[in-house]
């Protein structure tokens, strides 16, 4: 008698700690709906899980597959013996581990960076430019707000209904530039990296792994890792270490940075723009 196959969650996890991060992202898709395998093409597979048809067929050969049609056919099987699909919670990977080693590889970098002097080199800086678009931007737009409570003059970029033709065409040695950039990173950036440096402004990139290429002609590279073992990639490690910036800044700006804190609480009360809960 033939030796019953695996079904395609099992295989999953069999081989879950050999996959690729991409891998991962379309393995923890499909674990969460088998129907996806089955009646969608590697395009629609690649566009749930943020990553590329080719990813796609990578993860078909890593579950023992020779291609996407003897999946199916594996589906088909398995359906047809009454294995029950009903689409369960995809982070089978403990959340909490993944982002444990997250949060020590993204400090472990910053720490690199030498925090101190890079808190001082933002305090110094004659403006701030912070950039960050796609995912990047959320990341971009909290550390200008941070930064913005203990020094004037920091922006974010591109700004509504702009380009960043505008944002950098004035640098020049007495800026600093934030790029924040994780993977699917936006078109140009690396063109974005390179001009900024030529401009002679202070360059840090602020990236996932993927962004180490990227950020070669930066003066400062800071990298923290995204990964997650459900379809999508997590910023919790990214966002912790954009506090740990803000908080070094405001730690060396001394006596300077806390009337600005405190400047900027009286205006909030001025206009009423805080609620009192």
């Amino acid at each position: 008698m033939r030796a019953e196959q695996p079904d395609v969650r099992a295989r999953i996890d069999a081989v879950w700690d050999r996959l690729s991060p991409a891998e991962r992202r379309v393995a923890a898709v499909v674990r969460h709906d088998p129907e996806l395998l089955l009646v969608g093409t590697s395009g629609r597979l690649a566009a749930e899980s943020g990553t590329s048809k080719a990813t796609v067929s990578r993860l078909v050969r890593s579950l023992g597959f020779q291609d996407a049609a003897e999946a199916r056919q594996n589906l088909m099987t398995a359906r047809g013996t009454g294995l029950p699909w009903v689409a369960e919670d995809a982070a089978h990977v403990d959340q909490r581990v993944v982002e444990s080693r997250n949060l020590d590889a993204g400090f472990a970098s910053l720490a690199r960076a030498d925090r101190p002097r890079l808190a001082r080199r933002i305090i110094r800086a004659h403006r701030v430019l912070v950039v960050g678009e796609r995912a990047a931007h959320a990341v971009a737009l909290q550390l200008r707000a941070q930064l913005a409570q203990v020094r004037g003059d920091v922006r974010v970029g591109p700004a509504p209904g702009q380009r960043l033709g505008e944002e950098i065409a004035d640098l020049d040695r007495r800026d600093l530039v934030v790029i924040v950039t994780v993977r699917r990173h936006a078109a140009g950036v690396d063109r974005l990296v390179r001009y900024c440096s030529g401009t002679g402004a202070d360059v840090v990139v602020l990236g996932d792994p993927t962004a180490a290429v990227i950020a070669a002609p930066a003066a400062t590279t800071i990298l923290v890792p995204v990964d997650a073992p459900a379809a999508f990639d997590s910023m919790a490690a990214m966002f912790a270490v954009v506090a740990a910036i803000a908080n070094d800044v405001y730690e060396a700006s001394g006596p300077a940075g806390r009337a600005r804190v405190d400047g900027v609480a009286r205006a909030y009360d001025a206009l009423s723009e805080l609620a009192d809960v």
